[in-house]
């Protein structure tokens, strides 16, 4: 049958806001998802390769292909797929490590043709005898995060199953279509409006979201809204001691390990920006059945909560108000973040959740037969400010951090200087006492609090400036300089004329 015979279906619901955005900007790669496993021990890359592609056969999320039926988006499950998958040998290269980070992220920055094929990239990389990387990148209207964990672990099961002799039927995952008919099913029931309700009304009153981090204007800052660019990502290992430590204390506060990191990341954006009314997005699944959630495909969503944090909140009090707000929040995940914001009407207009924070919880560790294996995340999509990536990792290993931020509103160096206070409040939490007050967290580091307490406060004046009123200040200047730029307003530049060269006119209320 060919592609235009196939029987088609309409997008989901959290497909639709991909696909829109993604005909805006054609060739932007932002909804590139990916991550990297790396396997050690002596992997058989051959049978890697035989279990991905009958992996590949199982899920057929991964063959979506889209096609435009009377000017609307229709997907349709594509039977002859041709799944390729590269296998490299960098275990040559002066850098092998540094070859492969290389490839990796020039590959992910592919821009793909949502109506051409394929929608994903399957890679094999070999960077010595017992090192090898398996990368897989794909674009998000067809696959969430979870999913990609969900895929990885079943390759893992086929490739030791095949290693043991074993047939790998058990486990197979059930049909995309599953939820492309929960999603319809949902749309047309009474939840749906109920769950609208619930957002309104938590929200309605809401006022702009706080900027989460000191920005560095520049020309394309007050621009009109569009769809982000891949964002600058940092990435920070929090090793297997740190780790426990953490879920030390989300056990010592009869917490879950994700409402401590989300109670974490939102201490963090109220000593920075102030704000006392804070919305945080986090990233759900949005399926609410067991027999959906090890389904690959795309439905996750952002889940906004809002918490009041002021200086006077203790530690208990904003992780027990971060476990409510998750509670009642997650019974009413499946209405679509854009839908909340059409309702608020906040479509093109400020972000509703200046931070979005995705905790990726730990499952099995991955094991490929002998050989051990540990996944970085290489993207999870773009962002409109900033989100916050926690991959919870194997025991031994710990956690993997990874900020994003928005290359139009950051400065170059913003996601490792949030990382490494969002590590001081995660320090400070594994220290901290129930009672203690969040205003007693400091982010300042060492070199910081220099400048703060001696630089700024370094009020004798040298290098050659003179003594005395403003105006006579700028007319010297203006003599030594006369053909510099004299005021800059809104990221435009003003030199002095030359008839105001021997005058200066200061006006002051």
């Amino acid at each position: 049958m060919v592609a235009s015979e196939t029987p088609s279906r309409e997008l989901m619901s959290g497909q639709l806001g991909i696909w829109y955005a993604q005909q805006l900007s054609p060739g932007n790669p932002a909804y590139n998802i990916g991550n990297c496993v790396e396997i050690h021990g002596e992997l058989d890359a051959d049978l890697l390769v035989t279990a991905l592609r009958r992996a590949l056969d199982e899920a057929d999320a991964y063959r979506l292909r889209f096609r435009i039926e009377a000017d609307t988006p229709r997907q349709y499950v594509d039977d002859t797929p041709d799944h390729a998958v590269q296998v490299l040998d960098l275990s040559t290269a002066q850098d092998p490590r540094g070859a492969a980070d290389t490839w990796m992220r020039e590959e992910l920055e592919h821009p793909v043709d949502l109506t051409g094929q394929p929608l994903y990239r399957h890679a094999v990389l070999k960077l010595g005898e017992s090192t090898h990387l398996w990368y897989q990148r794909i674009h998000h209207v067809a696959l969430d995060g979870v999913s990609l964990r969900i895929f990885s672990g079943r390759v893992a099961d086929i490739y030791t199953a095949l290693a043991e002799g074993r047939d790998p039927a058990d486990g197979a995952p059930e049909s995309v279509a599953v939820l492309m008919d929960a999603d319809r099913s949902y749309r047309d029931s009474a939840d749906f409006g109920r769950d609208r309700d619930f957002w309104t009304g938590l929200l309605a009153d809401l006022p702009d979201a706080a900027v989460t981090e000191s920005r560095e204007a520049g020309p394309d800052t007050h621009r009109a809204r569009r769809m982000p660019d891949a964002p600058a990502r940092h990435l920070s290992d929090v090793g297997p001691a740190e780790t426990g430590a953490l879920k030390a204390v989300a056990r010592r506060l009869k917490t879950s390990f994700a409402a401590l990191m989300i109670s974490a990341a939102a201490l963090y954006h109220h000593r920075i920006t102030g704000a006392e009314d804070i919305v945080v997005g986090v990233s759900v699944n949005g399926r609410t059945r067991r027999a959906e959630l090890a389904i690959p495909g795309m439905t996750s969503n952002i889940m906004p909560i809002r918490l009041s944090i002021t200086p006077t909140t203790t530690v208990a009090e904003l992780v027990r108000e971060t476990g409510r707000a998750l509670h009642a929040g997650l019974r009413h995940q499946r209405y679509q973040y854009k839908d909340i914001l059409a309702d608020l009407r906040r479509v093109g207009g400020g972000a509703l959740c200046g931070l979005i924070v995705n905790v990726i919880p730990m499952e099995q560790p991955l094991r490929f037969g002998d050989c051990s294996a540990t996944i970085t995340g290489l993207s999870s999509g773009p962002t409109e400010d900033l989100k916050i990536d926690v991959y919870d990792r194997s025991p031994d290993v710990g956690l993997q951090i990874a900020v994003d931020v928005n290359r139009d509103l950051h400065t170059p160096t913003a996601g490792q200087d949030i990382s490494r206070r969002l590590r001081t409040v995660l320090n400070w939490l594994t220290e901290a006492a129930p009672n203690d007050t969040v205003a007693h967290v400091d982010l300042l580091d060492g070199v910081e609090r220099r400048w703060v307490v001696e630089g700024w406060n370094a009020t004798a004046v040298g290098g050659g400036v003179g003594v005395g009123l403003v105006p006579e200040l700028f007319a010297a200047q203006v003599a030594r300089t006369p053909g510099s730029v004299a005021v800059v307003a809104g990221g435009v530049g003003c030199r002095t004329p030359n008839s105001m060269r021997g005058r200066v006119v200061w006006r002051g209320c």
